[in-house]
């Protein structure tokens, strides 16, 4: 099953909440826009309050100037006027005043209660206009409070949640990524990778384990698993790096090639389990004899290598005579026999400068031991041959 990259996850979850942070943002202003034209329409009916009022006082004047007290039919007429009051743009307008003005002019007729309906009339209107005045701003402030607001609070979230993304990048997916490279160059076969210890807690702490496991890992590559010796990858590395360090400084060192004698027979003879056995012990003899700063090597199957720094021949004779000695020592186990090497030694530069010139050099030598009846170390091909006859 394919998984989603975490990356493309984050991302993809920061687009959601960004585009849903700019909804909320968009609907927030059009809350506001929809609350600015609700007041808009109530400024409207008081400005049609203000025009009924006006249109009535016109109608008052009007009335006044055309009949007069005594007529039989102006207060009937007059209720013409009166009917102006009946607009539903005076419902939230308290008209008691108003409407006992005119009902005291229907009453009499006279200029003075005329002139009592039309200032109460202008007196509501200035009234209604002054409100308007107060309102609209007001209005306007808190339509645009609204809408600033809004945005503020979306855009301190889109910058709270970039912050947030880029901590998560930092702290989580890029340490991932990093760590996810590590362990498939480890899978390949890179040893050498290393994972970042970095990120938050948890991460760090899987680095770190990663870490071991590559270290753990790179130790079995290079141990070979029977003897506890190192394998020939080890060895390998072990004497490039010799090499290039005995360059650099001019300093000889020896490489000696072992090889269990008649290993073969040994086996078919007493069965596998005896020969693993063999090899154990011959390994522990090895790391005995040898020097702490030698490097001794399981090269494969029965044969042996171990690379000897700072050394000359006679030196190098030594050491091996001494290796042979150990290994025929060793007390024939019940299920065994004695066992016996043959050692080949070489000698940089004076053998050899390259690792297969020094190994052609030591395994013509081992087959030279071979041939002279095996337990026997051979370290020179000249007339001045140390060997050890076999006993």
């Amino acid at each position: 099953m394919r998984r989603t990259r975490l990356r493309s996850r984050v991302l993809l979850l920061t687009a959601a909440f960004s585009f849903a942070l700019f909804a909320i943002a968009f609907g927030m202003s059009w809350r506001a826009k929809l609350a600015e034209e609700r007041w808009s329409r109530l400024v409207g009916v008081e400005s049609e309050a203000i025009a009924r009022l006006e249109e009535l006082i016109r109608a008052q004047n009007a009335f006044h100037s055309r009949f007069v007290a005594g007529d039989p039919h102006a207060a009937d007429r007059y209720r013409v006027v009166e009917q102006l009051l009946q607009d539903d743009a005076f419902a939230a307008i308290d008209l008691r005043a108003l409407r006992g003005d005119m009902a005291a002019f229907r009453d009499s007729l006279n200029d003075d209660d005329s002139r009592n309906v039309v200032a109460e009339a202008q007196r509501i209107i200035d009234e209604r206009k002054r409100e308007i005045a107060a309102q609209l701003p007001e209005l306007r402030r808190d339509s645009h409070d609204t809408m600033f607001s809004g945005l503020a609070v979306v855009w301190i979230v889109v910058i709270s949640s970039f912050a947030a993304v880029q901590i998560t990048l930092r702290k989580v997916v890029r340490p991932l990524e990093d760590l996810a490279a590590a362990a498939d160059r480890i899978t390949a076969g890179d040893l050498s990778a290393r994972a970042p210890v970095a990120g938050d807690a948890e991460i760090a702490r899987l680095g770190t384990a990663v870490n071991r496991m590559a270290d753990e890992l790179k130790a079995r590559a290079r141990t070979d698993e029977l003897t506890g010796l190192p394998n020939f990858r080890a060895f390998r590395e072990q004497i490039d790096a010799e090499i290039e360090r005995a360059a650099r400084y001019e300093a000889p060192f020896g490489v000696l090639v072992l090889d269990l004698d008649r290993f073969k027979k040994y086996n078919d003879t007493y069965g596998h389990l005896a020969g693993n056995d063999a090899l154990r012990r011959v390994s522990r003899v090895l790391r005995e004899t040898v020097r702490a700063v030698d490097f001794a090597a399981r090269y494969g199957g029965e044969e042996f290598a171990v690379i000897v720094p700072q050394i000359d021949i006679p030196a190098l004779t030594a050491i091996a005579e001494r290796v042979r000695e150990g290994v025929e020592a060793l007390p024939a186990p019940p299920d065994g026999a004695q066992l016996t090497i043959s050692i080949g030694a070489a000698l940089y530069p004076l053998d050899g400068k390259t690792v297969d010139a020094l190994f052609v050099v030591a395994d013509e030598r081992l087959y030279l031991a071979k041939k002279r009846g095996r337990n026997v170390v051979v370290a020179s091909s000249g007339p001045a041959v140390a060997a050890t006859a076999a006993r």
